[in-house]
């Protein structure tokens, strides 16, 4: 039940936002998740874990990704399209451990990279690929980076004590960035749906995101999450009624079985070393 909140959650999180950029710009959006986002996860954890290193990780991670989210979703067609276009950290994690920590990766994985990259070019095309699309594929670069630092410096922190304060200090970082566009219109809707991304998408999703990962572990449960941009192509369907065009479903479907390939440890396979 969890699993499936969380999808839910990450999932409506994107055309949610895509509403909600109508009333705030996207450093605003941003600045208000980290700052209820992460005050609810210190009231639930009662403690902070931080330092230099968890500074660091929080803009790699929250502050700097979350705005190339908002970014990526602004100017993008469809929200579903930069939720799958995000959601190919894994790949990045993957190419980054084998170039920075040295890591083997076997054959099927390498193959789920090549099908990865091959869905995204299918779903934005080559000559489509647009402003959105390069920002939103460096919002999963950047959570790579983000992920790749944690595991090699923080992986021994309490996560949630640790998310807490990460998404406490991005709002130190995205305060003043957000001056670049201030723009932020009054208004119960964009108030409210802004308020709700913060609940939903970075409290509840954080905590339900790591009770998962503690029940199932984490390589099942980040399998289970790839469901997320499918989530989110049906809530931009129910909600901003964008319908994905052949080529971002087929190449979305591409990208993730891709995705997912690269979860797999090996098969028999001859591993790369």
């Amino acid at each position: 039940m969890g699993l499936i909140l969380l999808i839910l959650f990450w999932g409506s999180a994107f055309p949610i936002i895509k509403i909600t950029l109508q009333f705030m710009s996207p450093f605003i959006i941003a600045l208000i998740r980290v700052t209820v986002g992460g005050t609810l996860l210190f009231l639930v954890v009662r403690k902070l874990a931080y330092g230099v290193k968890e500074s660091i990780s929080a803009l790699l991670n929250i502050g700097i990704f979350l705005v190339l989210l908002n970014l990526g979703i602004q100017y993008s067609a469809n929200p579903g399209l930069a939720s799958t276009l995000i959601y190919t950290q894994p790949v990045f994690v993957l190419i980054l451990s084998r170039l920075v920590l040295k890591e083997r990766i076997n054959l099927l994985q390498v193959l789920g990279i090549v099908l990865a990259f091959t869905g995204v070019i299918a779903s934005v095309g080559l000559s489509n690929f647009d402003l959105g699309s390069v920002i939103a594929l460096l919002g999963g670069l950047t959570w790579a980076v983000g992920t790749i630092y944690y595991r090699v410096y923080l992986r021994d922190r309490d996560v949630l004590a640790l998310n807490a304060y990460m998404s406490l200090f991005s709002g130190l970082f995205l305060a003043p960035v957000s001056l670049v566009e201030p723009r932020f219109t009054p208004n119960l809707e964009g108030i409210g749906l802004a308020l709700l991304v913060s609940v939903t998408a970075q409290a509840l999703g954080f905590i339900l995101w790591f009770n998962a990962v503690k029940s199932i572990g984490p390589v099942r449960a980040s399998t289970i999450v790839l469901l997320v941009p499918v989530s989110s192509y049906l809530f931009s369907y129910l909600l901003l009624g964008e319908i994905p065009t052949l080529e971002e479903a087929v190449g979305s479907a591409v990208t993730l079985f891709g995705i997912f390939l690269t979860f797999i440890p090996g098969i028999n396979t001859r591993k790369l070393s």
